[in-house]
């Protein structure tokens, strides 16, 4: 069929040349914002947030963040969250608008509303004059004359608008349902004229300029739905008026009508909370929506939803905003149940591009291609979710399941060298070849005669044309290398014959005389084969490892060959191949490299070269005769810290491809906008003896003991990489180090007038306009010039006589303080005793809390011989059930009796906790998988046979409990994180096994197993 295809377009080609002068196919780059997800930087409890349902989020004139919670009204000041400091905004808070003047206002949902004007909050009541204080939402207008119009819609009492200070009821009220208001919107030319319009929870309202009374909107699909948020946008087809309803989806209203984006169109959730909108720098627009079930992208036609498994805190979006800040960035903020989300749309160059994998260890494989029509698609391969293909803007998946892949997974891609598919190397051992067919890919099975076992499979892929020879060279995972000659498939006999070699690179080197030399990278060391026979070079040559992973062939500046090599153990190894006869291993003149396992080198067309390691990827910029290092990782936009060997590949655009644990993310270097906005440093509190002072000009009393003066960089990206240096003018000699220091203490300075000089720059390096503070301190009277004198004076005329009775006196009062200061220490010691056992114990269970368990697990001691640290994760079968059967007195209850039946299993050394909800765990120190599991089925048994009294009916129930049990050598904060994990998935095993059961993941096998079952691992279910 290819035959008769070329054949055809070489008949064609010349009639279609004398017809037109084609213009050359140029492949179309993958756009990268259709393709994956932002990077979102997170925001939870551990960063000062309550642990609370979070509805909105606002930034305020002087750049701080201000969160709406249950709580109150919670600021973020680049550094951290804090709560209201006025007992009159310790309430829930629905809402907050910052308006055209820059002032901040917060709704409360039953104690009326407030402003902020920089320093403190005026909070309005009914008792005020408010018309309702029941506060939904806010909204601003602005009529033809430029005027603005702040409105707030409440849950009881319709509309009200503020105007000379006061806030008066709408006089179209009387023309609205007594229902509660959840939004409002302006539009311009939509309808014909200037119109407003309301969101109800019965439906849609509009009315147009110079009228008064509301009129509903008829259309059927919104006329009785509850509306959370309106939003106005504009481009060049005109004016859009979109709507997030409730149970009903996204709509938008514009001159050629109504559409809506509902389950069937891919919406994960018709429950709809909030929308915004965002702009990239070319102009372009993207509607953002959160829902229940994840947070929609909606740019052009092309739905995207992201949850938790991209990095959001939660699934339920409650609010958006979007903020442009001075420089014209747009910053998403996004509200969820479970804390606060920030994403710049335009502003990273790392992208999701997919999940592929995310349940397993991620993507193993992947390749960019160009189609026949100059346009790309992406390949990525996982060991066990199947093979992904993205092209014409969707993901397709082949699988063993549907039959459209011969094996579960894959571990390596190859593009064959005539250019008609690819090489795919199967778990399981077999070779397979992609072609395309009329429906699509397809995969056929290379006849290859190497054993097949579910731990084999193929690695890597060479062709080369060796001395008139066709050449497939094959490296596997348990079975060492084959070689395809001219159709015949023979084994190569390698060094130290008998043993198991695991090839992970081939690469074909052709010296100045044109003659091969195949080099292999493998866990043996680093093998050539100059034609005849082979030879492994390992430690005992001098190489400083063994251990090796990927090989890839980067010339240096002189144009001498050098082979970079990952390994396992020692970084990235180079060895320079210029007398392939004598390879020989290159300084470690580098900079020293995130983590030892380094899997590979890859450079790009500006000579920049990544390492992908176990902790982070690795940028090297050639500086003349050195490179400048920096290292990406989660904080950067990373899907993941971990990388996977040979799954990372650098494209004709030079965006790096990475697949790593939980999918394959992608750095683009072009889209790392180079910023260089002056971010505001502020002054974020001033405390004298642990006393609020003012900041504008800061006195310190005579005898004071500490000041601290604590300041901030408001940044929107990156902000733990602000530095900041401080110097007391008057007192220090010159500004202190830059470092990460969020605040500055003073303990007994001189009196005297000084100058606290503040500087802070961001992660880019640019400088913010420095802070002067004024600080006084005050003198004590006997530090006065005139009481200087008169002592003098007084000293000459009483004499030694009055000097020795000043002394008595002064002794007496000495042995006065130290017993006050004693009797206060002990007061102190105590008051913060019970300061800690409060803050690390669970009220309800009186079992240590989650923030106690992971500090004793962060305080294991490494191990330094064969004693193991387990953990066990443990989760209350069907406990929502529970709940809602018998309520939430009854869910105290139960947790309260499993508390009590844990306690009955556990050893004396152990620390048991409640983790979070009805979630469970136990720390056991120099125990194995065996004894842990034993403590779980324990566990288990004691809260199966423990009775629950449902308070006020009589009624006895039991609930049960499922355990995922994990146990490992605890060495550093890598191994404390896989824990984590792995107890983790056996919980999710122990829960998809049918509950009411104990699984273990070995930390050796890293399979999640129990002591009946060994299936592995599995997604947990709902509890």
């Amino acid at each position: 069929m290819n035959f008769w295809r070329r054949w055809l377009a070489c008949l064609l080609l010349p009639i279609a040349a004398g017809l037109a002068a084609p213009s050359p196919i140029a492949a179309q780059p993958l756009d990268l914002q259709d393709l994956g997800a932002p990077a979102f930087t997170t925001f939870t409890a551990r960063d000062g947030l309550p642990e609370a349902v979070v509805t909105q989020v606002a930034t305020g004139r002087l750049g701080y963040v201000w969160a709406a919670t249950p709580n109150g009204v919670y600021r973020y000041d680049g550094h951290r969250w804090s709560g209201p400091t006025d007992p009159a905004m310790a309430h829930e808070v629905n809402a907050l608008w910052v308006d055209h003047d820059g002032t901040l206002w917060a709704g409360l949902r039953s104690n009326g509303l407030a402003r902020w004007d920089g320093a403190h909050w005026h909070v309005q009541t009914r008792a005020d004059g408010l018309p309702s204080q029941q506060i939904r939402n806010f909204f601003e207008t602005t009529d033809a004359t430029g005027h603005h119009t702040l409105w707030a819609l409440t849950w009881d009492h319709g509309l009200m608008f503020y105007r000379d200070g006061h806030w008066q009821p709408d006089p179209g009220n009387a023309s609205l349902p007594r229902i509660p208001l959840g939004a409002m919107a302006q539009t311009t030319t939509l309808g014909g004229s200037r119109r407003q319009w309301i969101g109800s929870d019965d439906g849609l309202w509009f009315r147009d300029d110079g009228t008064t009374d509301w009129k509903p909107w008829r259309e059927s699909e919104l006329a009785a739905a509850p509306i959370n948020q309106l939003l106005t946008t504009q481009d060049p087809s005109g004016e859009h008026l979109w709507v997030a309803a409730y149970s009903v989806g996204l709509l938008r209203l514009d001159a050629s009508g109504v559409k809506s984006w509902r389950l069937h169109e891919g919406m994960p959730s018709e429950e709809i909370f909030a929308i915004a909108h965002s702009r990239a720098a070319n102009g372009e627009q993207t509607i953002w929506a959160g829902t229940r079930a994840g947070l929609v992208r909606l740019h052009g036609d092309n739905l995207q939803v992201f949850d938790r498994r991209h990095g959001l805190p939660s699934d339920a979006i409650r609010g958006l905003n979007v903020w442009r800040s001075p420089g014209g960035t747009d910053v998403l903020w996004i509200a969820t149940e479970g804390g606060v989300a920030r994403v710049l749309p335009s502003g990273s160059a790392w992208t999701t591009a997919s999940l592929l994998g995310d349940r397993s260890n991620g993507v193993f494989a992947t390749v960019l291609q160009t189609d026949s029509a100059g346009n790309e698609r992406l390949w990525a391969g996982t060991v066990d979710a199947g093979l992904g293909l993205y092209e014409h803007g969707r993901w397709r998946t082949f699988s063993q399941a549907d039959g459209s892949l011969p094996a579960v997974g894959l571990r390596s891609l190859k593009p064959a060298a005539d250019g008609l598919g690819l090489w795919v190397g199967l778990v399981g051992g077999e070779l397979a070849r992609e072609t395309d067919g009329a429906s699509g890919p397809r995969f056929q099975i290379v006849p290859t005669p190497w054993p097949k076992q579910s731990q084999s499979a193929v690695q890597v892929v060479l062709e080369r044309r060796f001395e008139g020879h066709d050449e497939l060279w094959v490296g596997t995972r348990l079975d060492g290398i084959h070689v395809r000659r001219d159709g015949v498939w023979e084994a190569v006999q390698l060094p130290a014959a008998g043993v198991m070699w695991r090839v992970f690179g081939l690469l074909d080197q052709i010296d100045s005389s044109g003659h091969h030399w195949l080099w292999a990278s493998s866990n043996r060391g680093l093998v050539r084969f100059d034609g005849k026979r082979w030879v492994l070079f390992g430690r005992a040559d001098g190489f400083p490892s063994s251990d090796l992973l990927g090989i890839n062939r980067i010339d240096d500046g002189q144009g001498r060959p050098i082979l970079w090599i990952g390994t396992g153990d020692d970084g990235i190894m180079r060895v320079d191949v210029s007398d392939p006869t004598h390879p020989r291993p290159l300084s470690a003149d580098l900079p020293a490299p995130p983590n030892s396992t380094v899997y590979g080198a890859l450079r790009d067309s500006r000579g920049r070269i990544y390492l992908c390691s176990n902790n982070g990827v690795q940028q090297l910029t050639p500086v003349g005769e050195a490179y400048r290092s920096r290292v990406f990782t989660r904080a950067d936009g990373m899907l993941h810290d971990e990388c996977n060997v040979n799954a990372q590949f650098i494209d004709a655009h030079d965006r790096y491809w990475v697949g790593m644990l939980d999918g394959l993310t992608v750095y683009d270097p072009h889209a790392q906008a180079i910023d260089t906005e002056v971010k505001p440093l502020r002054v974020t509190g001033v405390l004298i003896d642990g006393r609020d002072s003012n900041p504008d000009r800061i006195v310190v009393p005579a005898g004071a003991r500490e000041t601290r003066v604590s300041y901030g960089l408001l940044s929107w990206n990156r902000e733990s990489d602000s530095r900041f240096r401080t110097q007391l003018i008057g007192y220090d000699p010159a500004p202190g180090e830059w470092d990460a220091s969020t605040s500055r203490t003073f303990n007994a300075l001189p009196p005297g007038d000084y100058t606290l000089r503040i500087e802070g720059r961001d992660y880019a390096g640019n400088l913010s306009t420095p802070i002067d503070l004024t600080l006084t301190v005050d003198a004590h009277w006997w530090q006065e010039r005139w009481a200087w004198a008169g002592a003098g004076v007084l000293l000459l005329l009483l004499g030694y006589g009055v000097a020795m009775g000043r002394t008595r006196r002064l002794r007496a009062h000495r042995a006065e303080l130290e017993r006050h200061v004693a009797e206060r220490t002990v007061q102190l010691n105590a008051a913060n005793a019970r300061l800690l056992a409060l803050s690390n114990t669970d009220a309800l269970t009186g079992l240590a809390n989650r923030r106690r368990l992971l500090e004793r697990l962060d305080e294991c001691p490494p191990t330094t011989g064969t004693e193991p640290t387990a953990l066990i994760f443990i989760d209350v079968d069907h406990f929502k059930g529970f709940n809602d059967t018998w309520g939430h007195p009854a869910g105290d209850e139960a947790l309260r009796v499993v508390a009590a039946a844990l306690g009955q299993c556990t050893p004396d050394s152990a620390v048991v906790a409640r983790y979070g909800g009805e979630e469970f765990a136990c720390l056991l120190h120099a125990t194995d998988c065996t004894a842990a599991a034993q403590i779980a089925d324990c566990y288990r048994q004691s809260v199966a046979a423990s009775d629950i009294a449902i308070p006020g009916t009589g009624e006895i129930r039991r609930v049960t409990i499922s355990a995922g049990v994990a146990s490992m050598e605890i060495r550093n904060a890598d191994d404390t994180r896989r824990l984590l994990r792995d107890a983790d998935m056996a919980l999710y095993k122990a829960k998809g096994d049918g509950r009411n059961c104990v699984r273990v993941r070995n930390a050796a096998t890293a399979q999640a197993q129990a002591p009946d079952a060994s299936a592995p691992g599995a997604r947990r279910p709902p509890a």
